[in-house]
């Protein structure tokens, strides 16, 4: 594999997105990374829904949310 070198920009900018991350949760790393994991998922049920709905519109000649089949443990709420 071989190892990619970011710009210096993009580095600064990322050290400065976790120092923003980390501060913004009272400067306690591990509820930063909590925080951040509770937003990765969040994303990823946006995600499927937008996909589901996406699928459904494009079969159905319609757009509209559809149930999820093999619902996650996480409790996620669907419409059609």
């Amino acid at each position: 594999m071989t190892d990619q070198v970011q710009p210096t920009c993009d580095t600064d900018q990322m050290e400065a997105d976790v120092t923003a991350v980390i501060e913004a949760c009272g400067g306690d790393p591990r509820t930063a990374i909590k925080a951040l994991l509770v937003e990765q998922l969040i994303q990823e049920q946006r995600i499927e829904r937008l996909a589901a709905a996406l699928s459904f519109g494009y079969v159905r000649g319609r757009i509209g949310v559809t149930p999820v089949h093999g619902s996650s443990s996480h409790g996620e709420i669907t419409r059609s």
